[in-house]
């Protein structure tokens, strides 16, 4: 997320002003709103972890499907920093589209932005990268569905897509292509894609083809006028879900939202296709709760969560029916959001150097087999 989409300075305020019934209010009621009920989450078999090829002697540009641990870079290119400390995988580098695929040590996966305030490639760029560099993974956009981001309609994202969908496989067969990222698998989110898969499928009389579903997995309020993620773009809707600050790093939330959408994608023909979780992490501050330790808390928690979920019924067979093949920590560098320090940053963007969370994940990593 690397332009706002939260508006922290009216979030502090509340917070200092109203803290104690309305936040705790929320966070009983886990944020749901009068208009959404959950669905029926399924129990989940955790497993020991077994890597296809965690760390394969040569990744380069190429999308593997064995690639596990991610980070997205923001506020600089990656091979500024000493990333082989973090024992990676793959990467994003935002905004998005870049010219070369960066350390040979890592898979890297483009994205094309959808919003020209972004900058994003033209189709002789697209297809010159692809040209060169077989076997790339593409995100068509970037929460597309979020006003401080891509924002495009559901029916404009169908018409988008499928232009940049046959542009990349044209040029390159062997490409993978995955759908931009939605901020959180809400009902609201999922409604917003709903409506994309029958666009898409009225317009050009097909299932939309997608090689790898892709969604983000921050925890955010919808509500018009609100901070969070507001409505989605070209959605006719007030709020969605009511998540209160404390539960943006709730364990229970983002569990239910992995499972919720790998539910949709079931419900959709699509459970024997990877999931990768391209951007997730904590946003906020110390000023709202958010210290060091309770980020370091949160990440490995969802480490410990992504290697070992699985479901018989949900999960994608071709990786022993785990729920994510894939995840990506934001951020590698951006210390800053919306003008608050945060500690979600790996690397710090001044010094270059590696911060404690940095090592956190490092360690994480080094231990695995």
């Amino acid at each position: 997320m690397a332009v706002p989409s939260c508006l922290l300075a009216l979030v502090i305020a509340v917070r200092a002003v109203f803290v104690a019934p309305a936040l705790e209010h929320e966070a009983t009621s886990r944020g749901q709103s009068a208009e959404v009920v959950y669905a029926q989450d399924e129990a989940l078999e955790p497993v020991a972890y077994l890597p296809l090829a965690l760390y394969s002697s040569s990744h380069g540009p190429y999308w593997s499907g064995t690639a596990r641990f991610g980070f997205a870079a923001a506020a600089h290119p990656a091979e500024e920093y000493n990333v082989s400390l973090l024992h990676a995988d793959w990467y994003v580098q935002y905004p998005g589209f870049r010219s070369n695929p960066g350390p040979e040590e890592l898979e890297f996966a483009q994205i094309v932005r959808l919003n020209d305030k972004f900058d994003p490639p033209d189709h002789q760029q697209i297809g010159d990268y692809a040209r060169a560099h077989p076997g790339t993974l593409w995100m068509i956009g970037n929460e597309q569905d979020a006003p401080a981001q891509d924002c495009v309609t559901p029916s404009e994202y169908a018409v988008m897509y499928h232009e940049l969908y046959y542009l990349i496989k044209a040029a390159d067969p062997t490409a993978m292509v995955a759908i931009g990222g939605v901020v959180q698998a809400t009902p609201l989110r999922l409604h917003y894609l709903d409506l994309i898969l029958q666009e898409y499928e009225t317009r050009y009389g097909s299932k939309i083809p997608v090689d790898v579903w892709n969604v983000h997995g921050f925890i955010l309020r919808e509500r018009i006028d609100s901070w969070g993620c507001q409505i989605p773009c070209g959605v006719s809707a007030t709020q969605g879900m009511l998540y209160g600050i404390d539960d943006h790093d709730d364990m229970t939330i983002f569990k239910q939202q992995i499972v919720r959408f790998r539910q949709w994608m079931k419900d959709h023909g699509e459970r024997n296709k990877p999931l990768m979780v391209s951007e997730y992490g904590i946003l906020f501050p110390i000023q709202l709760g958010f210290d060091e330790a309770r980020v370091e808390r949160f990440m490995i928690a969802t480490f410990d969560y992504f290697r070992t979920a699985t479901s018989t019924t949900l999960g994608y067979p071709g990786d022993g029916n785990r729920l994510v093949q894939a995840w990506c920590w934001y951020s590698l560098d951006h210390k800053n959001f919306e003008g608050y320090e945060s500690y979600s940053h790996l690397f710090d963007p001044d010094t270059k150097g590696i911060t404690p969370l940095g090592r956190a994940y490092g360690d994480y990593t080094a231990s695995l087999p």
